[in-house]
C-alpha cells in the first residue's frame, strides 16, 4: 500500500503541489477551508478530511501550504489542529513562506509533542508548482528532512537542506529579496528602453545575451510582462512579497547586517501594494514605472 500523505492548503500554489504528490503515487488526504478547492482535489483522487486533526489521524507526513506563519500556528495548535490528531513521529512539512523566528518557535512547540517540523520554502511560482520543478529550501533535523525527501522530490526539481527549523524560510526570504531586486531593476531598464522608442523584445534579447541577464529577464518578464499577463500565474500576491521582503530585512537586523537595498525594494513593493492592492500579483509593480513614464513594455 502506498504511503498516505496529508496536505493542508489548496490555494494557487498548494493545489498543483498536492496534485503532483498524487501523481507520484502517494495516497493523499487533504483539507482546505474552501470547499470548492477540496472538491477539485477529491475529484483528482484525494481523500477529503474535515479538519487538520483528521488529516493528522490519517497521515504521518503532512504538508502545509498556507498564507503566513499565523495560519500555520492555528492549523497546528488550534481547535481540531494537527497536534490534536497526530501521533509522535509525525513530520510537518511547512511549504508556507513563513516568518523564520516564528517558524523556529513553532518547531520547538511541535517537538514537545513528538512532532518534527521541516520548513520548506518554495520558489518557482504557479508554473513551477504545476510542472513539479520548484526549488525547495529546507530547514529541520537531517533525519526528518531525509524522511520527507521523497515527497519533496515529487513537487520540486532542486531540494536543499540548509539547517535547523527556520533556515529554509530565511533562505526563501533572501531569495525573494534577490528576485524582487532583479525584477524592479529590469522593470526600470525596460521602461526606459520603451520610452526611448526601442523595441522591448530586441532590448530584452540583448540583455539576455549579456551580463545583465537573470531568471527574471529570461523567464518572468518575457512570459508575463511582455505578454501583458498580470494574472496570479505570474507571481504571488503583492502582500506576500511584501511579507517576504520584511522577513529578509528582519533577518538582516537580527544578525546585525545592514540591508539598505532590501529596505528600498521593500518600500517600492509597499508602494505597489498601495497602488494596486494587496491581492494583485506582484508583477504589477512594473506598472508603477509604466505610469510614471506613460509607456508600456509589451511585445
Amino acid at each position: 500500500m502506498a504511503e498516505t500523505i496529508g496536505f493542508i492548503g489548496l490555494g494557487n500554489i498548494g493545489a498543483p503541489m498536492a496534485r503532483n504528490v498524487l501523481g507520484a503515487g502517494f495516497d493523499l488526504v487533504a483539507f482546505d477551508i474552501q470547499s470548492e478547492a477540496l472538491a477539485r482535489l477529491t475529484e483528482a483522487g484525494a481523500q477529503p478530511a474535515d479538519s487538520p486533526s483528521a488529516v493528522a489521524a490519517a497521515a504521518r507526513t503532512i504538508c502545509l501550504s498556507l498564507p503566513t506563519s499565523n495560519e500555520v500556528e492555528t492549523v497546528c495548535f488550534g481547535r481540531d489542529g494537527i497536534v490534536a490528531g497526530a501521533e509522535p513521529g509525525t513530520i510537518i512539512v511547512d511549504l508556507t513562506s513563513g516568518n523564520p523566528p516564528q517558524t523556529a518557535a513553532i518547531g520547538e512547540r511541535l517537538r514537545e509533542s513528538g512532532i518534527e517540523l521541516v520548513d520548506a520554502g518554495v520558489s518557482g511560482g504557479v508554473p513551477g508548482a504545476e510542472a513539479g520543478t520548484l526549488g525547495i529550501m529546507c530547514g529541520g533535523s537531517i533525519e526528518a528532512y531525509e524522511a520527507c525527501l521523497p515527497v519533496l522530490e515529487a513537487i520540486g526539481a532542486q531540494v536543499f537542506h540548509l539547517g535547523e527549523p527556520g533556515a529554509g524560510h530565511l533562505t526563501k526570504a533572501l531569495n525573494n529579496f534577490c528576485s524582487a531586486a532583479n525584477y524592479l531593476a529590469l522593470s526600470e531598464a525596460m521602461t526606459v528602453a520603451t520610452k526611448a522608442g526601442l523595441d522591448p523584445l530586441k532590448v530584452l534579447g540583448a540583455i539576455n545575451a549579456s551580463s545583465g541577464r537573470s531568471w527574471t529577464s529570461e523567464n518572468r518578464f518575457p512570459r508575463f510582462v511582455l505578454a501583458g499577463d498580470f494574472s496570479s500565474r505570474g507571481g504571488m500576491a503583492t502582500e506576500l512579497m511584501v511579507k517576504d521582503l520584511a522577513n529578509a530585512v528582519a533577518g538582516g537586523k537580527e544578525h546585525g547586517v545592514p540591508m539598505p537595498v532590501a529596505g528600498l525594494i521593500s518600500q517600492l513593493f509597499l508602494l505597489s501594494q498601495a497602488l494596486h492592492g494587496e491581492q494583485a500579483p506582484n508583477q504589477v509593480a512594473v506598472r508603477m514605472y509604466e505610469r510614471w513614464a506613460q509607456a508600456e513594455s509589451r511585445a
